[in-house]
């Protein structure tokens, strides 16, 4: 359960530092190599797993001192934290208001300096003539992409435990897309810029085309 919080906590620290990483080619691109030299890289990194720490290790203390005498079974795809306290047989409230403070510092505050970067960003492109405006639109198309799809899984599951009568079998479905779906889908979406990688989904996409075409005129034909 820690690792796992852990490592997702982390996720959006990166998520932070690569907003970041944006916001100074586009609106300093003359000093980028001058500001983001390998020290500060380091010092970013480490900032962004001392963070995840954090923001985890409190709520995973005060989960593990508590008394779990039955039933045994967690309602979730893994050890949840919110799935694990609901198996407590003492008083969790303290545990809710640490959790959840936890998770709010985690999600509120890397979204907050990723939306902070991203305006900033969108005031300097609104200054740009159109080329330029294009060229920093897919610098960060990508990185987008994960943060919308990272922020709004993580989000709703967070949501549908305040939520009364939520099923948990939903929960549990959007969990494991969230946990499962986004790091897939990473590779993908970042080299989607590859132009290699652009003509052989193109390749690919004319063949599922053409067999279409064929298929339905052998149809046709038989008809």
């Amino acid at each position: 359960m820690f690792f796992f919080i852990h490592l997702g906590v982390t996720a959006r620290g990166i998520l932070t530092i690569m907003a970041f990483d944006r916001y100074v080619a586009i609106c300093n691109p003359l000093h980028y190599t001058s500001i983001i030299t390998c020290r500060v890289q380091l010092i970013l990194i480490a900032g962004a797993w001392s963070f995840s720490t954090f923001c985890t290790l409190l709520a995973m203390i005060m989960a593990l001192r508590q008394p779990y005498c039955g039933p045994n079974v967690v309602r979730h795809a893994w050890c949840d934290s919110a799935s694990v306290r609901q198996l407590a047989c003492a008083d969790t409230s303290a545990d809710n208001f640490v959790s959840l403070a936890s998770a709010l510092v985690g999600l509120l505050s890397t979204g907050v300096l990723i939306l902070t970067s991203y305006v900033l960003i969108g005031l300097s492109m609104a200054r740009m003539g159109v080329p330029q405006r294009l060229k920093a639109f897919r610098t960060c198309a990508a990185h987008l992409t994960v943060v919308t799809i990272s922020y709004t899984s993580a989000s709703f599951v967070y949501i549908s435990y305040r939520v009364g009568n939520f099923s948990p079998e939903v929960r549990i479905i959007v969990a494991v897309t969230y946990a499962v779906l986004t790091p897939f889908l990473d590779p993908i979406i970042y080299s989607l810029r590859n132009k290699e990688l652009r003509d052989s989904i193109s390749r690919t996409l004319s063949r599922f085309r053409s067999a279409a075409v064929s298929a339905t005129k052998d149809i046709n034909t038989v008809t």
